[in-house]
């Protein structure tokens, strides 16, 4: 381990006592001037950190998300230390960092690939590809009336359906908005993509579960009123009336730092089925639900 950065959501420390703290341990195994601090997420495309060992996201989910849509190198891998409210992806809390960081010393950890999305918009004649991890957005604004969307699927015709928006999530994205609207949890090592519409018109238009080589296709049908792309619910473009959007697997990978005591379905239970501290057997005398058993 040479170089690391430190990637700090400056919403969530307001006061610089959290990167002093992260700092001042990292410090204990990594040459200061190995040491590159980054706040939300700036200066992280810049080609002269793609030899980065490791980068350290502080905050959330979302932090991680912007995280791993601005590094150059996707080969990079990120530990997510959570210092917001969810953190669903994050790998440790703050509290447990230390520790986490003689793990990563010691070489006792696995690095998880993350599929991600890339979608154009081929009617600009751009040539810019946005990438996502969670999820892409198509969805209509705050005062519109509902949008009608044609989907195609490998340039076949699937559906058109009316309704507010559609999302298209990566098994990661699953447990964001698609979650929200409906759509099936899908375990996060999974070569899918999941498309689920938001408040469609029709009972017919319902999530459909592809294999990740498709390509979807998105036009939009409707006249005067304001569309919006949306990238991980954190960027959103302006759409154009029958704007289309083509959407498929990026080559780019999200690399997530795990540690061998890592529960998917414990964290699941927690932080997104019950938002509880349960327990994983039926004798914990501790649990509330295993006395009422």
């Amino acid at each position: 381990m040479k170089k690391i950065g430190i990637n700090i959501n400056t919403t969530k420390d307001k006061d610089g006592e959290i990167i002093k703290y992260v700092k001042n341990v990292v410090s204990k195994y990594i040459d200061d001037n190995n040491i590159f601090i980054f706040k939300d997420a700036f200066g992280l495309k810049n080609i002269k950190y793609n030899d980065l060992d490791i980068i350290i996201a502080l905050g959330g989910d979302g932090t991680i998300l912007r995280t791993s849509r601005n590094i150059n190198n996707s080969n990079t891998p990120i530990l997510g230390v959570n210092i917001g409210n969810l953190g669903f992806l994050s790998s440790v809390e703050l509290l447990e960092f230390e520790n986490a960081m003689k793990k990563i010393i010691a070489d006792d950890y696995y690095v998880e690939d993350r599929m991600m999305l890339k979608c154009t918009l081929p009617l600009r004649g751009e040539s810019e590809e946005y990438t996502a991890l969670n999820d892409i957005i198509v969805s209509k604004g705050t005062l519109s009336r509902v949008v009608k969307y044609e989907l195609h699927i490998d340039d076949k015709f699937y559906i058109d359906f009316t309704g507010d928006g559609l999302i298209i999530s990566t098994p990661t994205g699953s447990t964001a908005y698609s979650l929200s609207a409906g759509g099936p949890i899908i375990y996060p090592n999974l070569d899918v993509i999941a498309l689920t519409p938001i408040c469609p018109l029709s009972l017919s238009m319902r999530t459909i579960v592809l294999d990740s080589k498709s390509e979807i296709s998105v036009s939009i049908k409707c006249e005067h009123e304001s569309i919006f792309l949306t990238l991980d619910g954190q960027r959103a473009i302006k759409l154009n009336s029958y704007e289309k959007i083509l959407v498929s697997v990026s080559n780019k990978k999200c690399r997530l730092v795990k540690f061998n005591d890592y529960n998917y379905f414990g964290i699941l239970r927690k932080k997104i089925i019950s938002r509880t501290t349960d327990c994983e057997g039926e004798k914990d005398e501790n649990c509330t639900s295993c006395k009422n058993n």
